[in-house]
This record gives structure tokens, C-alpha cells and sequence, in this order.
């Protein structure tokens, strides 16, 4: 007999918390196209030569070090 979608979610909503966030890492990573890491790669590639040129032309801004970890933190703490 085969399972239904919803006998499945049913299942998973009974696991524990990291068992879920495991699986879900694992259907991520099965819908990880390489086509898409290219795309990804090609991008950060045109982003760091975007911010290397802007260094060297002398057009990037910078911020202080401590302004910069403050930002940070206020950002990623929960």
C-alpha cells in the first residue's frame, strides 16, 4: 500500500525538532540543481570582482571595524 502525502506529514510532525530540520536539510540538498550553483558561483565571482575594481579605483567606502561587528550582531542576534 502506498503512503499518502498527508501520512507522511502526519509522521514527520511527530519527529523530534532536529530529526525534521535533518530532513529538511536533506530535501535542500536534493533540490540543489548544479545548474543552480553555477548561477550562484557566477554571481559571487561578479561580486567580488565588482568590489575588488571599486577597491582599486578607490570608489569603495569602508566602515570601521567595530561599526561593522556592531551591524552584525544587531542583525543576526535573536
Amino acid at each position: 500500500m502506498q503512503r499518502t502525502i498527508e501520512d507522511i506529514t502526519a509522521e514527520l510532525i511527530r519527529l523530534p525538532k532536529q530529526d525534521r530540520l535533518e530532513i529538511v536539510r536533506f530535501l535542500l540538498f536534493l533540490d540543489n540543481q548544479p545548474s543552480d550553483a553555477d548561477d550562484v558561483e557566477a554571481a559571487w565571482e561578479m561580486e567580488i570582482s565588482d568590489r575588488v575594481l571599486a577597491v582599486e579605483e578607490g570608489t569603495a567606502t569602508g566602515i570601521d571595524y567595530d561599526e561593522a561587528m556592531r551591524k552584525i550582531d544587531e542583525r543576526f542576534s535573536s
